[in-house]
């Protein structure tokens, strides 16, 4: 090759990892904050005679490796608007994998803790759903935010006992920060 050629070549290499250098510096830096609020959609009811169940699943990711993330508050609003399920009175519930719960609402750093709204939420009548639910969290330092990840569920179900059996259908919801504060 040319040494013009070899110039040419090394110069456009350079331009290129300056870019990528610049636009993971602008997403680092957005992607930062000492508290957020996220939020997304989900439901908890009985359907087709009480023979299928739909529920949502959340799964809250702290991406970070050294710093912890606390949740401040969880908030479950009906289609209506109402309040469902406040923290700030009831405290978190048990999330399934011990990670948070009533007594504990630090997600670690690289810690995964996960949901379910049958967990803690009645069946819901037609008109108080589909839900929103709103997860406020903090931490001591600009962090990652929180990840939350939203599935929603439908499983057969056996009217007369209530056992969960076959799973139906598995689809991924969108959640979404609504607010952050550096």
């Amino acid at each position: 090759m040319r040494r013009d050629a070899r110039i040419v070549v090394a110069g456009f290499a350079l331009c290129m990892l300056s870019v990528g250098l610049t636009r993971a510096a602008e997403i680092d830096g957005e992607a930062k904050a000492r508290k957020g609020t996220v939020r997304c959609a989900g439901s908890n009811s009985l359907r087709l005679a009480g023979t299928e169940i739909q529920y949502a699943s959340y799964n809250l990711r702290n991406l970070n490796s050294a710093t912890p993330i606390t949740i401040e508050r969880l908030t479950v609003f009906a289609a209506t608007g109402q309040v469902l399920f406040d923290s700030d009175t009831s405290g978190l519930p048990p999330f399934p994998n011990g990670v948070l719960g009533p007594s504990d609402n630090v997600l670690d750093p690289n810690q995964t803790a996960n949901i379910d709204t049958t967990n803690f939420l009645p069946f819901l009548p037609e008109n108080l759903r589909p839900i929103q639910v709103e997860f406020v969290w903090s931490a001591p330092q600009r962090a990652l935010l929180l990840d939350v990840s939203f599935i929603r569920v439908a499983r057969q179900r056996d009217p007369q006992t209530g056992q969960e059996l076959q799973e139906r259908s598995r689809s991924n919801g969108a959640c979404r920060t609504i607010s952050i504060e550096n």
